[in-house]
């Protein structure tokens, strides 16, 4: 357990590890993936809508298994599952480069969904949280900034790759990636244990730093039912739209190599709003600048659904830096009202939301623009569902603690 001495070299390593963590896990499992739709959708003939409901089994399975992970995890410790999780997908890119029909890619991203549950976002943030006690806002920031470094990287690895060998020689070279972080984690991430502590309901405990609250207590918060139900929202408009942006941008007649560098910059973008975001949380009110950036990503996607080319780069701007911001803001005022201590449940339990919501995103995105001929009238969905998201947003404040907990050796 780490003092409020720490120093900023071990907050930046303890950062900058579930940073690489999260460009892998992430990077290969969702954005860095989507360079090859084209190629497979070129091979084989399918529709977006069957290709892209790999996505919605990915995510809903991952959702519905992650309040039992977070538990497991809140029991034994997050290290182990973060390793398992990467080998898991080493494991299954390799298998991805085998596939010859839609089940076998669906059985892949079912294996994904276990995966990223033990080395994805919730997984990543409990690690630093429990590491970092000040500038936690920083901390988080910077690990979460993998997320949005996962799109920058993994795509200019995989386009090259996917030029010179073909998509299923790519998956096996990338396969490799998640076997040299998962050796990382095991040489550099310690393992860090809690003292029992005795609480009431709501309380400020010493040893995190947090307001605490058990599992039972939050989930009767009406903050909880606010968050969950603003995350089934704001995921489903972003996962909706970084799974179908690559298709959407060579519908506007990008070749491949501009689609693909489109999609980095416009990670880039969201990589800065993630680190600015999580400084600034540290000195101002999180609540406030959580509404901000809904409304800036809400006013991105409006430009995007008019399916104007002249109009992508604003959009992609405006929701880069929308999304950035909101995606660290949401994260860390779930462990800042709930505390550390039963992150692991609590979060499951929200990320099962999220990841109902980034399902239905990433799949119904791309049956609506079979439906209907284009991406158009699915960002406008998207808008509505950004607009439903902002009222609900203020119901979300802060739960002030009753007294404070008696930790126990």
């Amino acid at each position: 357990m780490e003092t409020k001495s720490q120093n900023f070299e071990k907050l930046l390593g303890i950062a900058i590890l579930g940073t690489i963590t999260l460009i892998v896990s992430n990077g290969l499992t969702i954005s860095g993936i989507t360079v090859f739709d084209d190629a497979i959708l070129t091979d084989f003939g399918w529709t977006k809508s069957e290709l892209k409901f790999r996505d919605l089994i990915n995510l809903v399975a991952s959702s519905l298994i992650m309040p039992f992970v977070g538990a497991v995890i809140d029991k034994y410790g997050v290290k182990r599952f973060m390793v398992i999780g990467l080998a898991m997908i080493s494991a299954l890119y390799y298998c991805y480069s085998l596939i010859e029909t839609t089940w076998q890619m669906y059985a892949i991203h079912l294996g994904f969904a276990f995966a990223v549950s033990g080395a994805g976002t919730l997984a990543t943030i409990i690690m630093v949280s429990q590491r970092v006690i000040k500038n936690r806002g920083t901390a988080i920031g910077i690990a979460l900034a993998g997320t949005s470094l996962g799109g920058i990287i993994i795509p200019q690895i995989g386009r090259p790759l996917l030029e010179q060998v073909g998509w299923r020689s790519s998956f096996q070279f990338e396969a490799v990636i998640p076997l040299l972080v998962m050796v990382a984690l095991i040489l550099f991430l310690k393992p860090v244990k809690y003292k029992k502590v005795v609480t009431d309901k709501v309380v400020k405990d010493e040893e995190t730093g947090l307001t605490e609250l058990k599992f039972n207590d939050a989930l009767r918060s009406p903050v909880f039912w606010a968050i969950s139900f603003t995350g089934i929202f704001c995921f489903y408009s972003i996962l909706g739209i970084i799974s179908n942006l690559f298709l959407y941008l060579k519908e506007l007649n990008f070749t491949n190599a501009e689609a693909a560098n489109a999609f980095s910059i416009f990670f880039f973008i969201m990589l800065v709003a993630k680190l600015s975001s999580g400084v600034i949380t540290d000195y101002i009110d999180k609540y406030k600048l959580f509404k901000i950036q809904l409304a800036l990503m809400t006013i991105g996607v409006v430009g995007l659904a008019m399916h104007s080319e002249i109009l992508i780069w604003p959009a992609l701007i405006a929701i880069g830096f929308g999304w950035g911001g909101l995606y660290t803001l949401l994260n860390f005022i779930i462990i800042t009202t709930f505390g550390v201590k039963s992150a692991g449940k609590i979060g499951g339990v929200i990320s099962f939301f999220e990841g109902v919501g980034s399902g239905l995103g990433m799949w119904l995105t791309a049956v609506i623009a079979d439906k209907t001929g284009s991406y158009s009238v699915s960002f406008w969905v998207i808008v509505v569902f950004l607009g439903i998201a902002f009222l609900i947003s203020f119901f979300i404040k802060p739960i002030v603690p009753e007294n404070k907990s008696t930790p126990t050796s």
